[in-house]
């Protein structure tokens, strides 16, 4: 029985971090604000000079960076804003000055697999990744060389099962924890999740869909969409009929938006959940009533009004003025910051590949930035699926007519969400 279990286990996770790549390259390339805006912040929630005055250790960043696809840049410019940061004000690591070796994939397999051999040449003590669509190509150095790798949050098989490989956030609730927690929030006995008809998708929410939303208590219809179709409204009218209390959509922008407007056409006044991906403030005005209510998953909370994004404005202010604030940008940022918090927790002065992976692995749960509250604690506990996912709650937004988030809380995910049934 116990190894069915981990045989189902292994299955689950294998669909579900194959649709967490769709879109990948996507969200890194979106350029859309989807936050409202914030103005300067007061230099003094930076906190006390506090400078690291220790031998000099190399963090490494890598990044999709800037290419003719995807533009990701803001994400190396926040980084070296955290390294900053973390150097004046949080004492470095354990008391150690960090530099910070970056490197950008720019979507290639082979400049991700180069980028990683750089690192272990530079004698990273750990690399630290945003977003990445090579996440593989890296792990296939990085681990055999027992390198700490560091993520924001998990888009592979690879990240969720690889020794040494640690994801702050949790991908996968974003995805699937928010509509599943939700359409349990709201008592919905019957909801639709639609997406584009590919295996990776389908795979991912005929399994791991049904498994959150069963678990929630909501019925769950999959309701496939094939590529290239012009007009979804004859798929979504037939999944209406089935009266569902709650839609979800998994897919990139230009997918969600078709969905999006015949959803409104057909069921006024649904409740919709997507993830940031899926919001564009460039396509509101072809969805009608724009994503006026639209519940958003999402992995930062990037509202003005937090002390996160204070403490984050005053750093982008301090470090690299002129920045804009957006989701690249946070990428950027929150796993740096957590890092430091995690190892800064955790007795010891020395820093090394060894005491980078024991200190990430034992300290106590903090809080991650940018998220108003999520703690995070890499002791393979906080995600039944995978012992690499730090975390188990997520942030929902609401999104306004023209695609701007607000109203940010966050969403204490049930674990047992996410628990196979046992056989």
């Amino acid at each position: 029985m116990k190894g069915e279990l981990h045989r189902t286990r292994r299955a689950v996770i294998g669909v579900a971090v194959a649709a967490l790549a769709i879109g990948t390259a996507a969200a890194c390339g979106s350029d859309s604000d989807t936050s409202a805006g914030a103005g300067a912040a007061d230099p003094a929630v930076l906190g006390p000079s506090n400078a690291a005055t220790g031998d000099v250790v190399t963090i490494g960043f890598i990044s999709e960076g800037k290419s003719a696809a995807v533009d990701a840049s803001a994400e190396l410019t926040a980084a070296q804003a955290a390294v900053a940061y973390i150097n004046e004000h949080l004492g470095g690591l354990r008391g150690h000055r960090v530099q910070l070796k970056t490197c950008e994939t720019k979507s290639n397999p082979a400049a991700a697999t180069d980028c990683a051999n750089q690192m272990i040449s530079a004698g990273a003590v750990a690399v630290v990744e945003g977003a990445l669509g090579n996440v593989d190509q890296t792990i296939d150095v990085l681990a055999p060389a027992g390198v700490p790798l560091v993520l924001n949050y998990a888009t592979s098989q690879k990240s969720l099962s690889s020794p040494n490989v640690v994801t702050l956030m949790n991908g996968v609730s974003a995805i699937f924890g928010t509509p599943a927690a939700l359409a349990k929030e709201k008592n919905a006995t019957k909801s639709a999740l639609v997406t584009i008809d590919v295996p990776a998708a389908t795979g991912a929410a005929n399994q791991m869909g049904k498994l959150a939303f069963g678990n929630a208590g909501s019925a769950l219809e999959v309701v496939t969409i094939p590529p290239g179709t012009p007009d979804v409204t004859s798929q979504i009218t037939a999944a209406n009929r089935n009266d569902p209390g709650l839609w979800t959509v998994l897919g990139s922008t230009n997918f969600c938006g078709g969905v999006l407007k015949a959803i409104k056409t057909v069921d006024r006044g649904a409740t919709i959940v997507v993830n940031d991906r899926c919001v564009d403030t460039t396509i509101s005005s072809s969805i009608p009533g724009g994503f006026e209510g639209v519940q958003v998953g999402t992995t930062a909370n990037l509202d003005p009004a937090t002390d996160d994004m204070k403490l984050f404005q005053a750093a982008i202010d301090k470090y690299q003025p002129g920045l804009r604030i957006e989701f690249n940008a946070a990428g950027g940022w929150q796993p740096i910051v957590g890092l430091a918090r995690a190892l800064n927790a955790t007795p010891g002065q020395e820093i090394t590949r060894q005491t980078v992976a024991e200190g990430l692995r034992s300290a106590p749960a903090q809080p991650y930035p940018l998220t108003n509250g999520i703690q995070f604690q890499c002791n393979g506990q906080a995600f039944p699926l995978s012992p690499n996912v730090c975390s188990s709650d997520i942030i929902v937004a609401t999104a306004d007519k023209g695609g701007v988030l607000r109203d940010y809380r966050v969403l204490h995910t049930d674990a047992s969400l996410f628990t196979p049934p046992s056989r």
